[in-house]
């Protein structure tokens, strides 16, 4: 069962805390929120659309992540309001057992505060202690301050596919970043 064994409190640039957390089931209405609302958001950071995801598919994502010892599935609270989350599971096939996929949100008003960089380096110190030795995730090309975050966090740009989505009628390039934990052999 993958879970932290503790709260991680963390001060952010604007003064207040933000509590990051193993996600429970009674936390998928408020991800639905800001899932939504992210969605939502004029420059499209998610493939998913407003409505798409309903809070039932989110608690069977949360306990799945739970059951299993290679998933990890994280939330950030400020106060009374989820800020963030981040979910990170085994790549699915048997010869990439080492790699781990990687996505995570942050509320609008909650990015460049800290909320994202305490989620990724709590991922990221989980995936080093459960053995992994490269974490990988994916982004559209025209969001440059994501690819800036992860860039300063140590992910290195692996490919790019051109026109790999679709969403709302508008194609949408990926860029393939990942993460080397292990030094290579």
């Amino acid at each position: 069962m993958a879970l932290l064994h503790h709260e991680l409190t963390v001060a952010l640039a604007d003064g207040h805390e933000a509590v990051i957390r193993t996600a429970r089931p009674g936390d998928a209405r408020p991800l639905v929120r800001l899932l939504d609302v992210i969605a939502a958001e004029s420059r499209v950071t998610l493939l998913m659309l407003p409505g798409q995801i309903p809070a039932r598919e989110w608690r069977r994502r949360i306990a799945a992540a739970a059951e299993r010892d290679t998933s990890l599935f994280l939330c950030a609270w400020a106060g009374d309001r989820l800020v963030g989350n981040l979910g990170i599971s085994a790549d699915a096939h048997p010869a990439s057992a080492h790699v781990r996929v990687l996505g995570m949100s942050v509320a609008r008003d909650s990015r460049s505060l800290g909320v994202g960089g305490a989620l990724l380096d709590t991922a990221i110190a989980w995936a080093t202690e459960q053995g992994a030795e490269k974490v990988e995730l994916s982004v559209f090309a025209h969001n440059t301050p994501a690819i800036g975050f992860y860039e300063r966090h140590g992910f290195v740009r692996e490919g790019l596919r051109r026109r790999q989505f679709v969403r709302a009628g508008e194609y949408h390039d990926e860029v393939l970043m990942a993460r080397f934990l292990a030094p290579e052999s």
